[in-house]
């Protein structure tokens, strides 16, 4: 009974330490994951980044709606707004504008409805003033750092990191002792004269084992059981039994050897291609995140262009009209004044919506809500932005390529994964081998004359030892291993399309920022002379000397040379990241600081 009361009481503490709470599981996972994750960024990065998923209790119920087979119906009917009009009569709550003779030809509707009044001033915001106070503006390393923590993609990529993490954490847990506890009882109840006499007893199996997995090949086993059979009538115990197995089966060839440890290498190596494809990712993501930051940048100083433009424009209508009454230019000038006026204006309100539109994409990549009131900081006002200049170095091709060479993470992947498929062929080789199986073990049974399972008599073992050799067809490891033969081949030619991949992207970069450098020069020369030209036209059409057709060439020049030395801007400092990126170099902190790169270079090494 004693020993039963002991395995009773040890698969209780057992399920304890085990289960626990959800709370208790989660924390427990997520605290060697993290640990776990962290080393290995620490070795082979060199530095870690936060990849934390965030809290998680657990608790998850489903409703009325997961069981549903219909659990979501399509809602009948419209609402109001959207009811359509009869007559002509604006939709409830439109806002009425004040009539205007300007109709649309074909429907003669008000073509000032939905457009701000006449002799509205037109603004170059597109908050309106009760909602600037509420407006988030984000600079690069804010964005960077916002995306960081928020961006649903990278969330996604730091599961994925967590998951490898999280299968590792269990390789690890398969090589050490395992542990297991049953305990199964039966009841009987026996009828032997079918006098409705039942003899009435309950049999109690109990067990505990060890099992340990050995790196080269087989496993040890350490099983106690225990029996017991009770008398439920009588109240009394008819028998307790006990035995303690030891054994041992190691393999000799087929499976003996490094390849019996293949799930460990594999398992502890996929973390490491793990940590380098995520930190790769999260790089990729950071520079795509500030391209998209560069764009808005862009569509900003679009709307202060077309702002500016659409000023002047209307100054020049003025004064159009101005010189029209006083007998100094003829109706065409004034109508030319009055249209390029427009065309101004409607460059504005586009300019306003399309930026308004990058906003909203921009907030659903980052994972920001997209009804959150943001704004960017231009382009000459971000430091961060400004900042980047100093991210190009003065570097030729081969140094690049050989700096692409020791940082690149996914061609460091590409090599090792060599590696694997020369540990691949070394696997096939083996399992052509016959089985060769040596087994031993002894069984330790208790004193049958006492009723104690605990109760070991060493006078009553049993001792075996054996050999197992076994040759069958060997076709399908014949064919395994000439096909990973063929597996390694290809990983070699994918290592060595990788590098010459590699070469291409620096080279490529290299000569991009150089080119884009020299655009953005071009560029900022092209506004030089086109804001000369537009003075000179403006001085010689006050003076007659000129019609304003001039005048409106010349600003409608100066809008497009600003708009492209902003799109050359943009595409400088986004063609410097990429060559960070392409060339293994760029380093992000987890606050959105662009780091200095010469601290995390890894050493020189053999990449084959």
């Amino acid at each position: 009974m004693g020993g039963m009361r002991s395995i009773s009481i040890s698969l209780g503490v057992f399920s304890l330490l085990v289960f626990g709470c959800r709370s208790q599981v989660i924390e427990r996972a997520d605290r060697g994951v993290y640990r776990l994750i962290e080393e290995r960024q620490n070795d082979t990065l060199a530095t870690s980044s936060d990849v934390h998923l965030g809290t998680e209790d657990g608790d998850v119920v489903p409703g009325g709606r997961a069981y549903g087979f219909v659990p979501r119906p399509t809602e009948p009917g419209l609402p109001e707004a959207f009811q359509p009009r009869r007559g002509g009569e604006p939709a409830a709550g439109a806002d009425r504008q004040p009539a205007s003779t300007a109709e649309d030809p074909l429907t003669g509707a008000n073509l000032r409805e939905g457009m701000p009044a006449p002799g509205t001033e037109m603004s170059p915001s597109i908050f309106s003033p009760p909602e600037k106070p509420e407006v988030t503006v984000l600079g690069l390393r804010d964005a960077l750092a916002y995306a960081m923590h928020q961006g649903r993609d990278l969330q996604d990529a730091k599961e994925d990191l967590y998951v490898a993490a999280l299968e590792l954490t269990l390789e690890r847990h398969l090589w050490t002792p395992q542990f297991v506890a049953s305990l199964q009882a039966d009841a009987e109840f026996k009828d032997p004269g079918g006098l409705n006499d039942y003899e009435r007893a309950v049999t109690a199996v109990g067990q505990v084992g060890l099992t340990q997995q050995l790196p080269y090949g087989g496993q040890l086993t350490a099983q106690l059981i225990t029996t017991l059979v009770r008398d439920l009538e009588n109240h009394v115990t008819s028998g307790e039994t006990g035995s303690v197995i030891l054994g041992a089966e190691i393999p000799l060839l087929r499976g003996a050897g490094r390849v019996a440890y293949e799930s460990r290498y594999a398992a502890e190596r996929e973390l490491i291609y793990a940590v380098r494809t995520f930190e790769r990712f999260r790089r990729s993501y950071l520079v795509n995140v500030a391209s998209r930051y560069f764009d808005l940048q862009q569509a900003k100083a679009r709307i202060t262009n077309a702002f500016k433009s659409y000023e002047r424009r209307k100054q020049d209508a003025e004064e159009a009209d101005a010189k029209k009454k006083a007998g100094r230019a003829t109706i065409l000038d004034t109508a030319r004044a009055q249209s390029s006026f427009r065309n101004a204006e409607s460059t504005l309100i586009s300019a306003k919506e399309q930026y308004e539109t990058a906003l909203d994409r921009f907030k659903i990549f980052v994972g920001m809500p997209v009804d959150t009131l943001l704004d960017v900081v231009g382009q000459e006002e971000d430091e961060e932005s400004r900042a980047l200049d100093g991210l190009l170095p003065d570097i030729d091709v081969p140094t690049a390529i050989a700096t692409a060479m020791r940082g690149r993470l996914d061609l460091l992947n590409a090599a090792d994964q060599v590696d694997d498929s020369r540990r691949g062929v070394a696997i096939a080789q083996n399992r052509i081998l016959p089985d060769l199986d040596f087994s031993a073990g002894v069984t330790l049974d208790s004193d049958p004359d006492r009723l104690n399972s605990l109760s070991i008599n060493t006078e009553r073992s049993t001792y075996r030892a054996g050999l197992a050799f076994k040759i069958d067809d060997r076709k399908t490891e014949r064919n395994s291993y000439r096909a990973a033969l063929i597996s390694l081949r290809r990983a070699q030619r994918d290592y060595e399309e990788a590098v010459d991949t590699v070469r291409a992207d620096v080279r490529r970069a290299l000569r991009r920022t150089r080119q884009q450098k020299n655009l953005r020069m071009i560029q900022a020369l092209n506004v030089e002379e086109n804001i000369k030209r537009y003075e000179v036209a403006s001085l010689k059409f006050e003076k007659g000397q000129l019609s304003n057709q001039d005048v409106v060439d010349a600003e409608e020049d100066l809008l497009r040379a600003r708009n492209d030395f902003a799109s050359a801007v943009a595409s400088y400092r986004i063609a410097i990241l990429e060559f960070r990126l392409d060339s293994g170099t760029l380093r992000v902190n987890d606050d959105g600081r662009l780091d200095d790169v010469t601290a995390y270079l890894p050493a020189d090494r053999d990449p084959g």
